[in-house]
């Protein structure tokens, strides 16, 4: 009866070591697959967070976009300690929880066709519209990338409203303001805020 019992509870500790066996090799993969997609979406928002930081930094000032070199060669991330932001060649490593992160833009020139349709080439090189492509990951993944289109879309208008200086001799484009407008015939500044122009 003694030796029963024990071979029972033997049997019994190997079914259970069995079920446990199973349970960890069933549960390994799941815990892995929800580290994963984890690691996944929080990768996906620190990309997203650089695509915006390079949109508020060009809608700035279109110059700062326009200064760096395009293509895939070329890698950049943004300095966002300091304002505005600062662009620098080479690659942002961001550490969340005890998973460090990796991510960088490139810049593309945008090429349209006649109907103002982007192409990827034979087209008209559009100075006012640029692809900027995040590439990001951690270490042993495989790289991923967003892109998206940014456009000089800020419109800046001057009004002069003092034409006091009366007419200059120098014509075309000036780099500084000035009270003057280049010299022509039947102009009337007299009034102040305001120039006509005499038709008879």
């Amino acid at each position: 009866m003694k030796g029963q019992s024990l071979m029972d509870i033997l049997v019994g500790t190997a079914i259970g070591v069995i079920f446990i066996f199973a349970a960890v090799a069933a549960i390994g993969p799941a815990l892995q697959s929800g580290s994963q997609a984890a690691r996944t979406q929080t990768a996906s928002l620190l990309a997203q967070g650089l695509l915006n930081n390079a949109q508020t930094w060009a809608s700035g000032d279109w110059h700062r976009i326009l200064a760096l070199s395009t293509g895939t060669a070329y890698q950049y991330f943004l300095i966002t300690s300091s304002s505005p932001y600062v662009a620098t060649s080479g690659i942002d490593n961001v550490t969340v929880g005890t998973s460090t992160y990796w991510r960088y833009f490139s810049v593309l020139d945008v090429q349209r066709d006649a109907y103002g349709n982007v192409v990827s080439s034979g087209g008209t090189y559009d100075p006012s519209t640029k692809e900027v492509t995040v590439n990001y990951g951690w270490k042993g993944s495989t790289t991923s990338t967003a892109s998206e289109y940014l456009t000089r879309n800020q419109q800046q208008i001057y009004s002069q409203i003092d034409w006091t200086g009366g007419p200059s001799s120098t014509g075309g484009a000036v780099s500084t303001t000035n009270f003057q407008f280049v010299s022509s015939s039947n102009i009337n500044y007299a009034s102040p805020g305001s120039i006509q122009i005499n038709t008879l």
